[in-house]
């Protein structure tokens, strides 16, 4: 289907699950220019973001993600791999008042990962 329809249809699926999604989910420890460019769209959406970040991967990351965070609607979380489903138990977890009002359907939370 992607072949069929090329970039188009991955930009368009892709935008289609951000416009749909409650919180979006990127693991952002490798720099891609298209998870850059998802989460602009998803700040310009007014999401629930959550950034997780490998520091002893030995990279740096993006000043533009980690200046972003603002500790609410924008997080960025570092991890160790072996914490991070824990982690994410946590961050679902917390019936955070923001997330459930920007849910259209408090009982189910649509999430996207990048």
């Amino acid at each position: 289907e992607e072949a069929a329809g090329g970039d188009r249809l991955i930009h368009e699926r892709d935008l289609a699950w951000l416009q749909q999604a409650d919180v979006v989910v990127a693991e952002v420890t490798q720099p891609s220019l298209g998870v850059g460019y998802e989460l602009g769209r998803a700040m310009a959406l007014n999401k629930q973001i959550l950034c997780l970040f490998r520091p002893r991967s030995g990279r740096v990351l993006s000043a533009m993600i980690r200046g972003a965070a603002d500790g609410s609607r924008f997080q960025v979380w570092d991890y160790e791999e072996e914490q991070l489903e824990a982690m994410l138990d946590q961050y679902f977890e917390a019936d955070s008042p923001e997330r459930v009002a920007a849910s259209r359907n408090p009982t189910a939370v649509n999430l996207t990962l990048l």
